[in-house]
């Protein structure tokens, strides 16, 4: 059995994820795959054994890096609005920054790929939100709605910030970002 390199599987995912933001999942042939990566097709199959194993491997990792960032910016000495307001602010800066990582994280959601994740890995990633929206039910601070209803209000209004600001509509200053957040706020607030 050959040893793996960390660096070639770095490589392998940053050039999937690649293909995926200009072709979609489709796009995805593991020959063209290997070439772009600068290695041969038996030595691709060595880190991953298909391009379904790819896919959810590349996607778990994706949930499991991002959970960890946005879940530091959730500290306990924030009062609440603050909390919700970081967490929100590191997803606009995060979909802003890595652009095709999110283009690859929004593609899976719409997948049969998202099914085969690990259940530990996706409770995780859904954890601090959902967490957050119970926290802010129990003080009373936002409705007591289904939080999947919350996370699609406070999801769409982050999309919609970001695709403004990535078409050079607005400035993400912190003018815009107060008010964008406000909105979100007033959207949820009990």
């Amino acid at each position: 059995m050959r040893i793996k390199d960390n660096s070639k599987r770095e490589a392998i995912m940053e050039k999937t994820i690649a293909i995926v933001f200009e072709k979609g999942f489709a796009g995805i042939k593991m020959a063209d795959l290997a070439k772009r990566v600068g290695i041969s097709v038996s030595t691709l199959y060595v880190y991953f054994k298909n391009k379904e194993d790819l896919i959810v491997s590349i996607s778990g990792d994706l949930f499991e890096k991002v959970s960890e960032m946005s879940s530091k910016e959730v500290t306990d000495d924030l009062p609440y609005k603050l909390k919700l307001k970081a967490l929100w602010l590191y997803w606009v800066n995060y979909s802003i920054n890595h652009t095709k990582e999110t283009s690859f994280i929004h593609q899976v959601k719409q997948s049969p790929y998202y099914d085969k994740i690990p259940p530990s890995i996706l409770e995780a990633k859904h954890k601090i939100g959902m967490d957050l929206f119970e926290l802010g039910k129990k003080e009373g601070l936002i409705k007591n709605m289904d939080n999947e209803i919350l996370a699609s209000i406070i999801g769409a209004l982050l999309g919609e910030y970001v695709k403004l600001i990535n078409n050079n509509k607005i400035k993400m200053d912190k003018k815009n970002t107060d008010a964008m957040f406000s909105m979100v706020w007033d959207a949820i607030k009990n």
